[in-house]
């Protein structure tokens, strides 16, 4: 009986065994898996380009507003109330146009009572000079009579040149920028009637940074400037104009740390005016025939994707520090040939397989076609 117990044990843990092997071979089956392709639609989409050649400039660009180089305020030399006032903004007026004119009444008056002043101490002095000629009088009292005469005669000038500054008139030529006074009002020189400018003759006043002061120094017949008045969009060009270096400030203010560049328009021609908002842009180095791409290919540190046709994936490339300007950099020379990503750079990495917006590589293709 022990014998059969002993037996019957042994075939129950031979078949428990068995069991368990069948339940552990089930599981493999049912949770191994095939390897699934990765589907096209699940690849991260890139937008890739070829760099164009061109010219890239290096530059410093610097807002700024624009400045007549002198503007003159004109002022009455004398008070009064104003009588005309033909001064008009925007006007162009040659040198000794009337500005403003003011009551001369009160003036004229004076005029006439150091008019009659004069001719009355002219009479003496006449009379006393021939008396003095024959001996019948002192020569102080010739000197008296002579300083009274003298004197009248300054006042009588005088009285006529206020007559005189009562027509207010243009001291040069040039446009009229503010005129903002009016009939009746009160001319005085505290106030200018009129500021007038030459609008030839116009400058930008740059503020520039501390750390480009030897580059505006010590190369500063190298530098190329131009100023460019942004435009409504879709509507007007922006306006463009060379310039020229007038003046460098030999120091930095200790406030701003900033240094003044006075740049002169070359043309300003009529899109250019006082008080306009202007983007300045120094050029210090300019590459011809090189291989570009618009900024928008770089990352955060610089960095950029290439895309390998064969192999459908892209290929990191670091930062090399290339010379870049406002919209594009220049691509190193062995990657001139190779597509971009434009897009999409953020989302992928090093040897990854990516998907090509059809669009965009029709667009790039048909590029390159064109330059071939």
């Amino acid at each position: 009986m022990n014998s059969s117990f002993f037996k019957n044990k042994f075939f129950r843990y031979i078949l428990f065994g068995l069991m368990a092997l069948i339940f552990v071979f089930l599981i493999i089956l049912v949770t191994r898996k095939k390897p699934v392709p990765e589907k096209e639609e699940n690849l991260p989409s890139v937008v890739i380009q070829k760099p164009s050649t061109g010219k890239l400039v290096e530059a410093v660009t610097i807002s700024g507003y624009v400045e007549a180089k002198d503007m003159i305020p004109v002022v009455p030399f004398v008070s009064g109330t104003i009588t005309e006032y033909p001064a008009r903004a925007g006007d162009f007026v040659t040198k000794d146009t009337l500005l403003a004119k003011i009551d001369d009444a009160p003036f004229r008056q004076q005029m006439l009572q150091a008019e009659a002043a004069y001719f009355a101490a002219k009479s003496t002095f006449d009379r006393v000079s021939n008396l003095y000629k024959s001996g019948a009088t002192t020569q102080q009292n010739y000197d008296s009579a002579k300083a009274q005469a003298d004197a009248s005669k300054a006042q009588y000038d005088l009285s006529k040149l206020q007559v005189d500054y009562t027509e207010v008139k243009a001291p040069v030529d040039g446009t009229i920028l503010i005129a903002d006074q009016a009939v009746g009002g009160i001319g005085n020189q505290s106030q200018p009637v009129a500021v007038l400018a030459d609008l030839s003759n116009q400058v930008v006043r740059l503020k520039v940074p501390e750390k480009y002061f030897d580059l505006f120094n010590l190369d500063r017949e190298k530098l190329q400037v131009k100023v460019t008045r942004p435009a409504e969009k879709n509507m007007y060009e922006d306006a463009v104009t060379s310039a020229t270096i007038e003046n460098i400030a030999p120091y930095v203010s200790p406030e701003s740390k900033n240094f003044v560049v006075v740049c002169h328009l070359d043309e300003p021609g009529d899109r250019f005016r006082p008080g306009m908002f202007v983007k300045v842009q120094v050029a210090y180095k300019s590459y011809e025939n090189v291989p570009l791409i618009s900024l928008k290919a770089r990352k955060m540190d610089g960095s950029f994707y290439i895309y390998d046709q064969n192999s459908g994936t892209v290929k990191y490339v670091e930062n090399t520090n290339p010379p870049i300007d406002e919209e594009n950099f220049i691509v190193p020379q062995e990657y001139a040939d190779s597509y971009i990503v434009l897009d999409g750079q953020n989302f992928v990495f090093d040897g990854q397989k990516v998907r090509i917006f059809e669009e965009a590589l029709d667009q790039a293709n048909s590029q390159v076609g064109k330059e071939k």
